[in-house]
């Protein structure tokens, strides 16, 4: 409005045409009485208002793409970079969509299109890794996490877990697997062995194990990472029960190996015996001992 007026006064005839020396001392008195609120630009010959520099920002992180990275926005929209700075934190403040990133401006646009890129990932893998989105991207992890799944088209049927976006679909195909490889074993077996061998995912294995065995739908315990399969600790009992039935003692080590503790193996069959460095005996063993020594 203010530069019609200018105009206007300038198509007047010469005996009231303004000159553009008494033009700009009339803007800037203006500025100076804070009757009008304008910013210079770099080149001296304009004036911009607030709103229409913010106008003008926008326009070119439009054109960007909707990502671009604050020190180069002065050359775009020719204003000094403290404006253009104070600018941004105030649009930032009033427009939840905008988002300062790594000292890139960035918007609900650019956000939408990673998000469509992570939803076509997931549609082809079943899964994507946030570490590797985050390097692709050049965004951090937590702000993927916070910022960008929620965005992705089908996200209510998604989990992200620690480092990994996956889909419901892909984590029950990952469980099925699971839990038939849990069921095969035959020995003790660590979880991060298990998903090496598979090519799964140790984080999905850990969370579909712990699921199986709460389920009971697998027979076994889970010891940290490690897996021991009922039926083998059921064999390694029997091995212990007729080792000592046979012999009258039970080696430490073989118990150990086990997983077995004397103690409370003792106590639940009822036996009493002496405990050594070495081996467990059996009471009857410790008395025939005594006589052999007393004769």
């Amino acid at each position: 409005a203010l530069q019609a007026q200018l105009a206007a006064a300038q198509e007047v005839s010469n005996t009231k045409r303004i000159s553009e020396r008494n033009c700009i001392d009339l803007v800037q008195k203006l500025i100076q009485t804070e009757q009008v609120k304008l910013i210079h630009t770099s080149t001296g010959k304009e004036w911009l208002t607030y709103d229409q520099l913010d106008r003008e920002i926008r326009d070119v992180l439009s054109g960007a793409g909707g990502r671009l990275n604050i020190t180069e926005i002065p050359n775009e929209v020719g204003v000094a970079v403290e404006h253009c700075e104070a600018r941004v934190e105030l649009m930032r403040k009033r427009d939840s969509s905008l988002s300062r990133v790594h000292g890139d401006l960035v918007s609900a646009q650019y956000l939408q299109g990673v998000a469509q890129e992570i939803e076509e990932d997931l549609q082809e893998s079943g899964h994507v890794a946030v570490s590797d989105l985050s390097t692709r991207f050049n965004l951090p992890a937590d702000f993927i996490r916070d910022s960008v799944v929620d965005l992705v088209t089908s996200s209510k049927s998604h989990v992200v877990k620690q480092n990994t976006i996956y889909t419901g679909a892909h984590a029950a195909r990952v469980e099925a697997r699971v839990r038939g490889a849990l069921r095969g074993c035959t020995q003790p077996v660590t979880l991060s062995q298990l998903a090496a061998r598979h090519k799964l995912d140790a984080d999905l294995v850990a969370i579909a194990a712990q699921k199986c065995l709460k389920e009971g739908v697998v027979q076994g315990k889970l010891q940290g990472s490690a897996f021991t399969p009922k039926s083998y600790s059921e064999g390694q009992a029997t091995r212990i029960d007729e080792f000592f039935a046979s012999n009258g003692y039970l080696p430490l080590a073989m118990a150990k190996g086990a997983g077995t503790a004397v103690k409370d193996w003792a106590s639940s069959k009822g036996i009493e015996g002496v405990s050594l460095s070495t081996a467990f005996l059996a009471a009857h063993l410790v008395e025939t001992a005594h006589a052999s020594v007393a004769e």
